[in-house]
């Protein structure tokens, strides 16, 4: 059976065209990036691509008034800048479609003290930390009447409340996580249940629950320079364009734009032709090295 839905894959992508994948070389000035970067992670993937020499996987964008809003890839984006080039490939996604679903990934923090980490977050300057009553908290986070619950290892949990407007509050939760990134442990989490968290995390100190934005949100923040932390919004996107090893020549200035998206739709076709293209409709498991 599954070697018949293989089959069948390859059948339905021969009959594509290039175009209909949306993979397109764009300038990479006309990108714009709606989430932080880490530095050290923009320098990793400096030295992946100066190693590999070449760019494994494009970026996820959604295309808004002639600008390319990066839904999946900033690191991957950011590090491209800092190499000076000109051109990025980039996936090309309906933002308003149905196909992409929009969630939130949590943070555990881990290794650093419950009372200091309380402490410094709540001399932030512009947003108010108040406890709240546990059965109410996730369903004022839901209804975005707060824009953050701490969730502390003891249980207790505290909301964060401020004013402004979503470009203010996206700027406001990246001063939030500043207190803690570098500092301690940061993993990402899509529960909030601390009793199980700790079974895999035995120094937890406490978690972060975010909002669920929505597109247009993630809209507003991109086109108004502001940014929401990195590892918050969570893009699940079908259909993803993986392995596509792209050699890094491609993205200088020797060529035109028109140029490198025919070499890029003919580069498909012959892939196509010859059944190295795969559609896997399943959810898989990926183990990294």
């Amino acid at each position: 059976m599954v070697q018949e839905n293989i089959q069948e894959d390859w059948r339905i992508m021969r009959t594509l065209e290039p175009s209909e994948i949306r993979l397109r070389f764009v300038p990479l000035e006309k990108l714009l990036l709606h989430e932080e970067d880490d530095p050290y992670r923009v320098q990793r993937i400096i030295n992946s691509i100066t190693r590999d020499g070449f760019l494994r996987n494009p970026p996820i964008v959604t295309e808004y008034q002639s600008r390319y809003i990066v839904l999946d890839g900033a690191t991957r984006v950011s590090a491209m800048r800092s190499m000076g080039f000109r051109d990025v490939l980039v996936q090309i996604v309906d933002y308003d479609g149905e196909t992409v679903d929009l969630s939130v990934w949590n943070h555990v923090i881990v290794g650093l003290s419950p009372d200091k980490l309380l402490a410094d977050l709540a001399d932030i300057e512009g947003f108010t930390l108040q406890r709240i009553d546990d059965t109410t908290a996730i369903q004022r986070l839901n209804n975005r009447d707060i824009e953050a619950c701490i969730i502390m290892r003891n249980g207790s949990q505290f909301a964060v409340l401020c004013e402004g407007n979503i470009c203010d509050k996206a700027d406001l939760l990246c001063r939030l996580v500043s207190v803690y990134r570098g500092k301690a442990e940061v993993h990402r989490t899509a529960t909030i249940n601390v009793p199980l968290l700790i079974r895999e995390y035995p120094n937890l100190s406490a978690v972060i629950a975010f909002p669920v934005f929505s597109p247009s949100d993630i809209v507003e923040v991109a086109l108004n320079g502001s940014k929401i932390p990195m590892g918050v919004t969570r893009h699940l996107i079908p259909g993803r364009a993986l392995g596509l090893n792209i050699p890094l020549e491609k993205f200088g200035a020797s060529s035109s734009l028109e140029e490198k998206n025919g070499w890029l739709n003919e580069s498909i076709r012959q892939r196509l032709k010859a059944n190295k293209i795969r559609l896997y409709q399943e959810p898989v498991f990926v183990f990294d090295e």
